[in-house]
């Protein structure tokens, strides 16, 4: 076979192809359509506030100390820019970084990895990119492109020219986005306020070292989930651990402070935020995970942990293009850090049963224990299967019977109610149910949630003990068929804990 290898140019068009396509290929330029795979980048899954993060990162990585960013504008005329005082960029340097996948060589400590992120994350949000930047004593330069043009002309188009000049000591990196179309949120007031919540988390060591962010003329504070700063916070576990071929992770896990319900819900102490926050070259791009390694619940709601590597490890946690995602199916990640965490998260659990339970709220479930203790031998297991057999005589059957013979429950791992016990509590665990199960061998345990609308208002004001035994005995019906029913019945509890929400809230 004949290979020959043409570059393109005016040749291009004088190609004919050969009628016998085995004898000889031709390897020819077969660039993607501009028009089409620029409309298609501006859907990777950016939202506006990873975008603009995204952008944050560039100017990081150029050692820029103080950020500004401002958004201006209406719908129809909206403004994003994003200034920093880094060391700016020469031609070469600005060409590059207007170049759909950069050839610009980053470091594995450097927040972009892909040579995407300053085109990808500003086409996400606007079609139109410009950029004004100058080195120290450098040439000031001015480049940017248009996504309406390029489509027009179906190619990557862009200009690139030198700039008016400015004061002499001035450097750094002018980022305009007009023509903006796909903001997450239009009101500029509410967009930047919740911008700087992010940045406040995401940048958060940045912010400490000296880096000073700026959005709408206020300054992002650090915001640190793990409350390291509180004297309360206690430090649970802090080690560097070996994945493989040395490659390392640094894990940090606390248990937050208990500052009461009302302390709890300011300091943003919730079972949503519970879980590990991953961080990758210091910037946060995982938030409150749980690695399938517990279910979110109220008691483990003062658990936090940090897991921290550098972009070195990239490619083993799949980092993708928009840097807030890696690859939480990677299994020997998975084992470790449920080696490691899965007993402090089971004690957390724990802690916060005994502090939710100190105070029992003075109702009496006397009645509703029991009489299930006394009908405990009557209430329903999970049914025998039956399995038919061969008739007698035929070859692998039994010597005698019917033919049928019992097999175990299908839900082995619960235990009939023979000798069952039940214990009711209660607890504050703000919007979780009204109710949560646990087994302990023959035990069932029932949670209440004395935060819940439900319970507000149809058990705490009630002074009659049969009303709560009758809510006793309905609790533990649906518990039971948790037990041994755990997918459907779940679902059943969470649409019906949505509509109590709905009704009472």
């Amino acid at each position: 076979m004949v290979r020959t290898r043409i570059d393109g140019g005016e040749n291009m068009n004088k190609l004919k192809v050969s009628d016998n396509l085995l004898a000889e290929t031709r390897v020819i330029q077969n660039p993607p359509s501009a028009k089409r795979l620029m409309s298609s980048l501006r859907n990777l899954g950016y939202d506006s506030y990873r975008a603009l993060q995204d952008l944050i990162d560039n100017s990081i990585d150029a050692e820029a100390k103080h950020i500004n960013i401002e958004i201006r504008g209406g719908k129809d005329s909206m403004v994003i820019t994003i200034s920093d005082d880094g060391f700016g960029m020469d031609e070469d340097t600005l060409r590059e970084a207007l170049r759909l996948g950069s050839e610009t060589t980053h470091e594995t400590t450097d927040l972009g990895t892909f040579g995407l992120g300053l085109v990808t994350a500003s086409i996400s949000q606007a079609r139109r990119v410009e950029l004004f930047t100058k080195m120290r004593g450098g040439i000031p330069l001015r480049g940017g492109f248009d996504l309406d043009e390029m489509a027009e002309a179906n190619s990557f188009v862009m200009w690139l020219e030198e700039a008016e000049p400015q004061e002499e000591d001035n450097h750094g990196t002018i980022v305009k986005l007009t023509k903006v179309d796909s903001l997450s949120n239009w009101d500029t007031a509410t967009f930047a306020n919740t911008l700087r919540r992010k940045v406040d988390q995401t940048f958060r060591k940045f912010l400490r070292s000296g880096v000073q962010i700026v959005i709408n003329g206020k300054a992002a504070e650090p915001e640190d989930p793990l409350m390291l700063t509180h004297p309360d916070t206690q430090v649970v576990l802090e080690d560097v651990f070996e994945l493989a071929d040395g490659m390392l992770i640094e894990i940090r896990a606390v248990e937050l402070p208990d500052l009461g319900q009302a302390g709890n819900t300011a300091a943003g102490i919730t079972l949503r935020n519970s879980g590990f926050y991953v961080v990758r070259n210091n910037r946060e791009i995982m938030v409150a995970e749980s690695f399938d390694l517990f279910t979110k619940h109220a008691e483990v709601s003062h658990f936090r942990a940090e897991i921290s590597f550098d972009g070195s490890l990239d490619s083993y946690f799949r980092v993708d293009v928009t840097k807030s995602r890696i690859d939480v199916a990677n299994q020997a990640f998975v084992d470790k850090v449920r080696e490691v965490c899965l007993t402090l998260i089971k004690q957390s659990a724990q802690r916060k049963r005994r502090r939710a339970n100190v105070e029992r709220g003075g109702l009496d479930h006397k009645i509703a224990v029991d009489m299930i203790l006394r009908k405990a031998k009557l209430l329903p297991k999970p049914p025998a299967l039956v399995e038919r057999r061969e008739r007698l005589g035929e070859k692998g059957t039994h010597t005698a019977g019917s033919g049928l013979r019992d097999r175990e429950p299908r839900h082995q791992e619960f235990r009939t109610p023979t000798g069952l016990t039940v214990v009711f509590e209660e607890g504050d665990y703000g919007d979780a149910p009204y109710y949560q199960v646990r087994q302990e061998k023959s035990t069932v345990i029932i949670t209440y949630n004395r935060e819940h609308p439900f319970w507000r208002e149809l058990v705490a004001h009630s002074e009659d003990s049969r009303v709560i035994a009758l809510l006793d005995y309905i609790t533990f019906g649906l518990c039971m068929t948790e037990l041994m029913n755990p997918e459907p019945a779940q679902t059943v509890r969470h649409q019906l804990n949505a509509t109590l929400w709905a009704l009472l809230a």
